[in-house]
């Protein structure tokens, strides 16, 4: 529709430019302790090995066949599985409780005599640590190297086989 006549239009009423949104503001948050990266979640000390369902593990342990005779190993077999699980990143499997079971000296086989005679008197010692604990294993767990604890079962009966080897040298 064109200018009616009788009226004077200025400056001020031409058409304006459409103004851009503004540049977005710098993600992030200002909380202290917000873990924003997986890169700044802690783990391993005070802070544990979280995972996704760890509670898993104790079915697992109760299914699984092994020597029951030293009063409260379940729950150190079930954090060492737990740790082991979470350190990979997925929740427990029998594989996570059999590595436990080899690190503890209960599953002897293909690993030399004096590396599970060592691997049982720790056993007692950590377990009598144990007793003490709020998580039990803790102790035990602070003793393993994460590469030992994240290998699969035939490669810790490797790594204790060369232990054995250095060892008796």
């Amino acid at each position: 529709m064109g200018q009616q006549p009788n009226i004077e239009l200025d400056a001020s009423n031409a058409p304006r430019a459409v103004l851009e949104p503004g540049a977005a503001r710098r993600g992030g948050s200002d909380r202290p302790g917000e873990i924003t990266e997986p890169d700044e979640a802690v783990s391993g000390g005070a802070f544990g090995r979280p995972g996704p369902d760890t509670g898993w593990v104790l079915r697992i342990v109760r299914e699984t066949e092994f020597d029951r005779s030293d009063g409260g190993l379940e729950p150190v077999v079930a954090s060492v599985a737990a740790a082991r699980a979470s350190l990979n990143g997925r929740g427990p499997t029998p594989a996570d409780v059999e590595v436990a079971l080899i690190l503890l000296g209960l599953r002897p086989e293909g690993i030399p005599g004096d590396v599970v005679a060592q691997l049982s008197s720790a056993r007692a010692k950590w377990l009598s640590k144990a007793a003490h604990e709020r998580v039990k294993g803790r102790s035990f767990l602070s003793q393993l190297s994460p590469g030992l604890l994240s290998a699969d079962p035939e490669r810790v009966r490797h790594l204790l086989n060369v232990a054995g080897l250095t060892s008796a040298t």
